[in-house]
């Protein structure tokens, strides 16, 4: 048991070393599972709280001392910095078991596996909204907002998404995308991994 949480330490302070230092590549938790993760749930988007909130979609964690996957629903949060998008974390296939790519804030969208997350995040990029200067403006097609509180809206119908609630990426069953030159180019770009809201997030998901 000793040994297990030492491990399980040493690679949570190094996943966080490399956050405070702006890694560039985008971070895998060491965490292997020999099972997929479930379909991904349908569920209602709560309403945007408040101008500069960013949609991070629900997603798929894994506890290591229960030895099975849980559900962190999304949640709006705010994002670090103007003109930063939220590039979802994902469940890929490699060396016979399933990784999970930690999610990152930048200024781009890079790849998540081409899962459809719903609310905007299609598999490919972000079509839930975008900065315009220092104001993020809301495509209500496919996100919850009150335009008589936040009027920085536009709609516009998204057809270019396929129907599917696979989590994962790769392997028997897993949506078979990989990256382009564009979205690898944007996981070298300088961004920032989760923010404390998040993490507050994931441990209230985790505790229920």
């Amino acid at each position: 048991m000793g040994t297990r949480f030492a491990v399980r330490s040493l690679l949570f302070t190094l996943v966080l070393l490399a956050l405070s230092h702006g890694a560039s590549a985008q971070i895998a938790i060491g965490i292997s599972v020999g099972f997929a993760p479930p379909p991904i749930p349908v569920y209602e988007q709560p309403l945007c709280p408040a101008e500069g909130y960013i949609w991070t979609p629900g997603f798929w964690a894994y506890d290591d001392d229960y030895g099975d996957y849980y559900w962190v629903p999304g949640t709006w949060v705010e994002a670090p910095e103007v003109g930063f998008l939220w590039t979802p974390g994902y469940w890929g296939w490699r060396e016979n078991a399933f990784f999970f790519n930690e999610g990152y804030w930048g200024p781009e969208v890079g790849f998540y596996g081409g899962i459809n997350y719903g609310f905007g995040y299609g598999g490919f990029g972000y079509e839930g909204g975008r900065w315009e200067g220092n104001h993020f403006t809301y495509n209500t097609y496919v996100n919850r907002v009150d335009t008589t509180i936040i009027h920085n809206t536009y709609n516009t119908r998204i057809t270019n998404v396929t129907e599917t609630h696979v989590s994962y990426n790769g392997g028997n069953g897993g949506v078979q995308a990989r990256p382009t030159p564009q979205q690898e180019a944007a996981a070298q770009q300088r961004h920032v991994g989760r923010v404390p809201a998040q993490n507050e997030h994931i441990q209230a998901a985790r505790s229920n």
